[in-house]
């Protein structure tokens, strides 16, 4: 989390012990939600720091009323503002149209608010009509204290200072990467089962113990079974699957040798690109093709698992003349003398 300056922390403080007892007396008179969208816009502007007159707005394209502020960060609009009475729970109706409209305009965030009850919601493109909009913050100013750091803590994520450092992007990113099903995934990834299987063999050497039976009295033993089950968890383990298959790919290419074949021989003598002059009598292997398809990939000189291939194989060492092994041959054609 973002360091809070002095400054603010003194804000978020004095902004706290003067709004705790307006707000108690407005839910005790139980102020309209006229009277709770003004004490709103007091909030957003002394205790969370935005410019009333520059950055909090109600002009943008509202006329379908399904928010009350639109918040304005670098030129446009960052969040949207929904106020509901004080003496009523922040209002989730409206939710879906407020989530519509923010993403035709861009808008990343919804904040549902009665004044003293306090929702952020991140607005998640699903692809249709229908955008998801899971809770990110949620507070009770009624139980912020000002000498609680913990307390300001979460209230600078919500502050103009916060916004601008990504503080909510942040803390996002750290609940979705700590939820239960990404820490299924990684328990149920190689990596994982890899040092498990390591560990247990250092208890009892002589047990061989398979990567498949620790995977699956992890899923079915010690992971809950609507987390080793669910979708979230499948997700995070194909994009961790693709990662490892990526790695791999990446070390494929680097090993390439036709990644040197434009490579100059040592010394002043020009030589032909993909030719090497070596020492007399040193081992010399066929240069590599320099397309790769799925059937060289399958069949190589050292691994020949068709029928066909292998009676080719004996077939041709059959008619092949005799020829003397040479040093640095794969292979060697004909019987020996």
């Amino acid at each position: 989390m973002a360091k809070i300056t002095k400054k603010v922390r003194e804000r978020l403080r004095a902004g706290l012990r003067r709004f705790k007892p307006l707000l108690k007396a407005a839910r005790e008179r139980d102020a309209s939600r006229a009277d709770t969208a003004t004490l709103a816009l007091d909030l957003l502007s002394d205790l969370f720091g935005f410019d009333r007159y520059t950055e909090v707005t109600s002009e943008l394209d509202n006329r379908e009323a399904v928010y009350d502020f639109a918040i304005h960060s670098g030129g446009s609009a960052a969040m949207l503002v929904r106020v509901s009475p004080v003496g009523a729970a922040p209002d989730d109706r409206y939710l879906l149209a407020t989530s519509q409209h923010a993403l035709l305009n861009g808008v990343e965030w919804i904040v549902l608010t009665n004044g003293i009850g306090w929702q952020v919601h991140h607005v998640e493109d699903t692809g249709n009509t229908r955008p998801e909009t899971p809770v990110v913050l949620a507070f009770d100013l009624s139980h912020m204290q000002p000498s609680r750091d913990a307390h300001l803590e979460t209230l600078f994520l919500l502050t103009r200072e916060g916004h601008r450092s990504a503080g909510l992007d942040h803390f996002r990113l750290r609940l979705e990467v700590t939820n239960r099903h990404y820490l299924g995934a990684m328990m149920l990834s190689d990596p994982v089962v890899s040092a498990v299987r390591r560990e247990l063999r250092k208890l009892n050497p002589d047990l061989d113990i398979t990567p498949l039976e620790v995977r699956e009295n992890l899923a079915n033993g010690v992971l809950r079974p609507d987390v080793a089950a669910s979708r979230e968890t499948a997700a995070v383990l194909e994009f961790l699957r693709k990662l490892k298959q990526d790695a791999l790919e990446a070390r494929r290419r680097a090993a390439d040798p036709n990644q040197f074949s434009g490579r100059k021989a040592p010394g002043n003598t020009k030589t032909a690109p993909g030719k090497w002059k070596a020492k007399r009598g040193t081992a010399r292997s066929k240069a590599a093709s320099s397309k790769f398809s799925g059937a060289a990939k399958e069949r190589t000189l050292l691994h020949i698992s068709k029928k066909v291939d292998i009676k080719n194989v004996l077939q041709r060492s059959e008619n092949a003349p005799d020829k003397p092994s040479r040093r640095g041959r794969l292979l060697n054609w004909g019987a020996k003398p």
